[in-house]
């Protein structure tokens, strides 16, 4: 007996893909989260 578990599954249709690419997609995070300063404004943020 198989039970088809795709209708009770309820996942979010995103904008964004759900898979995680870490190892590509962190080198580009990093340097646009440098080029605007980022940690630099969550410190401010904190005093």
């Amino acid at each position: 007996m198989s039970v088809d578990y795709k209708t009770t599954v309820f996942l979010p249709k995103t904008d964004f893909p759900m898979k995680a690419g870490l190892p590509e997609l962190e080198p580009r995070l990093l340097q646009r989260w440098a080029e605007i300063g980022l940690f630099d404004r969550i410190r401010a943020a904190a005093k």
